[in-house]
């Protein structure tokens, strides 16, 4: 089985629980940073990749971002939108699809985002190359994932979490930032087990 299919068979079997409050409480806390970067008094086009059952997408909601904002989500994994799509206003528009081919065309979002899934993507560059393809000139591509203190966590995460390709430290993603083409990078610790990674395009 490839990491794409490893990956939508694992999702599709943790959609389940994937809404345990625990859990939960500590991704609202990795994704804090990414929701103080989204400027809802501005007008535009937000897509969250990855979104899974749309908590992101629902605090977006719990910031009146309707109004200025079109919201997309996106994941591969059906059941996953299916609990999404029961959570969120008719105004987000849930797709199916792949971070590697987004079935969007150049230059349509103003931000592109990805939350705790990056470890998970086959090609990190291809993904983030995608991402920066469809955020419009100046737009921020923005991504939130596991980064521990210690690479043998990191090592333990690769071999065990299934689906898992790799888990970047800072320097990497940093890296992968500026091989994309992007700008003024900034890197910031999100809560205690994530670093939330964000350029601009050019």
């Amino acid at each position: 089985m490839n990491k794409k299919d490893q990956n939508k068979h694992f999702f599709e079997k943790w959609s389940k629980t994937y809404d345990w409050a625990p859990f939960q409480f500590w991704m609202r806390h990795f994704q804090l940073p990414a929701l103080i970067e989204i400027d809802v008094s501005q007008k535009g086009k937000l897509l969250d990749i990855s979104c899974g059952t749309g908590e992101f997408l629902k605090q977006l909601e719990h910031n009146d971002v309707h109004r200025n904002l079109q919201v997309y989500g996106l994941d591969l994994s059906p059941k996953m939108l299916k609990k999404a799509k029961n959570k969120l206003s008719s105004k987000v528009n849930l797709l199916e699809g792949d971070v590697h081919q987004l079935p969007f065309k150049n230059n349509t979002f103003d931000y592109a985002i990805s939350t705790e899934a990056f470890h998970h993507y086959g090609n990190q560059l291809q993904a983030l190359q995608e991402m920066v393809r469809v955020t419009k000139k100046d737009g921020k591509v923005i991504i939130v994932d596991i980064n521990f203190f210690l690479w043998p966590i990191h090592w333990l995460f690769e071999r065990f979490e299934p689906g898992c390709v790799k888990v970047n430290n800072k320097k990497e993603m940093k890296i992968l930032f500026e091989q994309a083409g992007l700008r003024e990078i900034r890197q910031e610790r999100s809560f205690l087990f994530a670093v939330m990674t964000m350029g601009k395009k050019k």
